[in-house]
């Protein structure tokens, strides 16, 4: 069953009378619903478009990769059949070294690329067993020089893209886990999470009178208290992990 969460928020001017005329009403709900649906829309085709290019990115990826390990095995295979006293065994060698220079090159700028992205990973993805190996081994290799890392270039390859592939299963799912949160006088609270992708999180307490909206920064995720919202999560993650009460769940849309 497939899910679908309208994010959006509302606030009723202060003032406004309590009561409408239905007709009013119905305007007013049939105007909400259509700005939804847009953004609902929006929403859709930006993740579309995310997930053409990080589809096409890794395709790239692993295109170069076997296209260079072609030719270092042509280079050895080549360096193997030379007469060691040959130029040609010298110019084979040559292209080798610099066929293994430039793809650990290339491979390095995109490890280091994804390890400044890692600090918009929400905790849950980061704990995955293969997200947390895959970070760990990234991590090591790139705290050696470039000419000293420990893995070769195939592994490191095959590393970086298990971990872009975990990040893009994670993105198109409604992930709900269990966390610990501070409220704003220090008093921790065991708290549902329910994650929409790597973009926005909402969190509440059994009770439902402590909320968090969350979003990532580049200094990890933060996590803002909502305590007005509480009720309207706790629905969403009952209908999140349940399937019951399905219905609307209007909530605000953390700002990037």
């Amino acid at each position: 069953m497939t899910l679908t969460i309208t994010l959006l928020c509302t606030h009723a001017p202060q003032g406004m009378a309590q009561s409408k005329d239905p007709l009013d009403q119905s305007k007013e709900n049939m105007r909400l619903w259509l700005e939804t649906s847009q953004k609902r829309q929006a929403e859709e085709n930006s993740w579309k478009a995310d997930q053409e290019i990080l589809s096409n990115y890794k395709e790239g990826l692993l295109t170069e990769k076997a296209a260079y390990q072609k030719q270092i095995e042509e280079a050895k295979q080549r360096a193997q059949a030379a007469d060691q006293q040959s130029s040609d065994k010298i110019n084979q060698r040559d292209q080798l070294i610099a066929a293994e220079k430039a793809l650990a090159s290339h491979l390095r700028s995109l490890e280091e690329e994804f390890a400044k992205q890692i600090s918009f990973l929400p905790t849950p993805l980061l704990k995955m067993p293969k997200m947390a190996v895959g970070i760990e081994t990234l991590k090591k290799n790139l705290s050696q020089p470039a000419d000293q890392q420990s893995d070769d270039v195939g592994k490191r390859s095959a590393n970086l893209t298990e971990m872009i592939a975990e990040v893009e299963k994670f993105q198109q799912n409604i992930t709900v886990s269990n966390e610990l949160h501070k409220n704003a006088a220090g008093q921790e609270y065991n708290m549902q999470v329910v994650y929409f992708g790597i973009a926005a999180a909402y969190a509440v307490n059994e009770d439902a009178s402590f909320a968090l909206v969350g979003s990532p920064k580049p200094d990890g995720w933060k996590f803002n208290e909502r305590n007005e919202i509480a009720a309207d999560i706790k629905k969403l993650i009952i209908t999140a992990t349940t399937e019951k009460d399905i219905s609307f769940t209007t909530l605000p849309v953390p700002t990037p």
